[in-house]
């Protein structure tokens, strides 16, 4: 089997093959301040700077220029993988704000048809093999049913497996019971599922992985920090 690391230091410990399995769809669940975009930012430049594997972001949630400053405080220099074209980021945010489209016409840029095809586009472009999408909950699926919702998840899921990518897709637990007691649709549409936590009381974060399609992993919920560096899982 072939293995991609994580990149994050002390999670892929708890792979039994010592990380992703190669070609996964990982669904990435997180309250607000969990850590959820760094997590997902962390993992694709490890991927980029320790492994050569060039990376996909697609953002729905904050401007590429905000992303981009942000991330210069852990140390990532984002702008200098791009102009090497080792990454990229698709920026879905303007789009989504901009006072110039109308209704129909936005909803059908952030329909699952669109996304498909531009990333797709964007993976031959720079031979990407890893994708984060942030995030599910802001993109929109636009389903008239929970059938069309499951078909457009279908599709995305399959397109990232065709393109042979390890992806994360982020989405928002919309209450502290998602991916612990409650599992909505689209923790079953994907090959893993990773839980983020953020203990309010204890200011403690904690990880636990769900289910992992490929290899066996490590029951339990464990502690890790935000540090200068990122994300650490603490013993």
């Amino acid at each position: 089997m072939e293995v991609v690391r994580t990149g994050i230091p002390g999670l892929d410990n708890l792979f039994a093959v010592g990380g992703f399995p190669k070609g996964n769809s990982i669904l990435l669940i997180g309250g607000p301040g969990s850590g959820k975009s760094i997590f997902g930012m962390q993992y694709l430049y490890s991927g980029i700077t320790e492994y050569d594997e060039p990376g996909i972001f697609i953002t729905f949630e904050e401007t590429p220029e905000k992303i981009r400053r942000n991330m210069l405080s852990f140390g990532w220099n984002l702008d200098a993988l791009e102009k090497k074209e080792k990454l990229i980021i698709m920026d879905a945010v303007t789009y989504r704000i901009s006072g110039d489209v109308d209704e129909e016409t936005l909803r059908s840029g952030l329909d699952v048809d669109n996304l498909i095809a531009n990333l797709d586009d964007a993976i031959s472009a720079i031979s990407a093999e890893r994708v984060v999408i942030d995030s599910l909950s802001v993109m929109g699926l636009y389903a008239y049913d929970e059938f069309e919702k499951r078909t457009k998840l279908l599709r995305l899921s399959n397109l990232l497996s065709m393109r042979k990518v390890t992806s994360l897709v982020i989405t928002e637990a919309r209450s502290a019971d998602i991916g612990i007691k409650e599992f909505p649709i689209e923790t079953f549409m994907f090959d893993g599922v990773i839980s983020l936590r953020l203990d309010t009381e204890t200011q403690e974060r904690k990880i636990s992985i769900r289910k992992m399609r490929g290899t066996k992993h490590v029951i339990g919920s464990f502690k890790f920090s935000i540090t200068d560096y990122g994300i650490e899982l603490t013993p």
